[in-house]
């Protein structure tokens, strides 16, 4: 049997998700996140293969001072071959060719010792509430207003010091994807306080100053409707986001290792994200 390594390509998304479906043990397609992640990152997502069949995947954004890796996964058919630790090895290499000084990522129990042998530490956990009781709703404020795109770079300015990163072609792929979406909170002055992108699935991006910038956000996303029960993915360094999702229905659903592999200097104010984008690129 040969293996095989190479980019993945918008091509390869049906294939993607005949990995991650049984790897991930989903129902859904990830295509439509897939061919996101791709515009952020063309060239930082790898595909294996065993005799030109597709078995695993995993990639990585690079944000600059670090990156963020997700959706790893090999087929359960193609597991305990080393194919993971191949990817993995393969991924950390080509960001240490990109002077890439640090890795992030969310792990699972069964991920974390594969992460751990490649030189990853604990750093916190990555905590999933989901709503599961909406009889609450936080109060709309006038403090809060729908995003406009000439908001984008102003609001990439506000959250690169909390993010660790500037990201702004993450929020104008959000954006784009989902204008009515967005929301935007200004302090007293019009400066900008937070903000909240509602995915269709999830809350997030999403960051403030302080929780009642949170809050005020949460109630303009909250007014929405989603496909399914919505889900925040947030750190256990910010104290205030359990606290104020489970006000509003939201439950604790799991949580995952954050571990960081590189320069241990700490990226941003994560005490200020109430919501990642994804797994995937953080």
């Amino acid at each position: 049997m040969q293996t095989i390594f190479r980019t993945l390509t918008s091509d390869d998304l049906d294939a993607a998700d005949a990995i991650l479906i049984p790897a991930y043990g989903i129902a859904r397609s990830r295509k439509r996140e897939l061919r996101r992640y791709l515009g952020l990152q063309p060239v930082g997502w790898l595909l294996a293969a065993i005799d030109g069949q597709p078995v695993g995947l995993v990639g990585a954004t690079d944000y600059g001072p670090f990156a963020y890796i997700g959706l790893m996964a090999v087929h359960p058919a193609a597991q305990r071959r080393g194919i993971g630790m191949a990817l993995m090895q393969q991924l950390l290499a080509w960001l240490d060719e990109r002077g890439c000084p640090a890795a992030l990522l969310d792990a699972s129990d069964s991920g974390a010792p594969l992460y751990e042998k490649l030189g990853f530490v604990d750093q916190e956990k990555a905590l999933v509430f989901r709503q599961d009781d909406c009889a609450l709703r936080p109060r709309p404020s006038d403090r809060v207003a729908p995003m406009q795109a000439t908001d984008l770079a102003a609001l990439a300015d506000f959250d690169a010091p909390i993010f660790g990163a500037r990201r702004q072609a993450v929020f104008d792929a959000y954006f784009a994807d989902h204008p009515d979406r967005a929301f935007v909170a200004r302090d007293e002055a019009g400066q900008i306080s937070g903000y909240l992108f509602a995915q269709p699935q999830a809350l997030g991006p999403w960051a403030a100053h302080e929780p009642a910038d949170a809050e005020v956000l949460l109630a303009a996303a909250l007014a929405l409707q989603f496909e399914d029960a919505p889900r925040v993915i947030f750190p256990s360094s910010n104290v205030h986001a359990g606290g104020l999702l489970m006000r509003y229905g939201f439950s604790p659903q799991r949580s995952l290792g954050h571990m960081r592999r590189g320069d241990d200097g700490a990226p941003g104010r994560r005490a200020m994200l109430y919501g990642q984008a994804s797994f995937a690129i953080g």
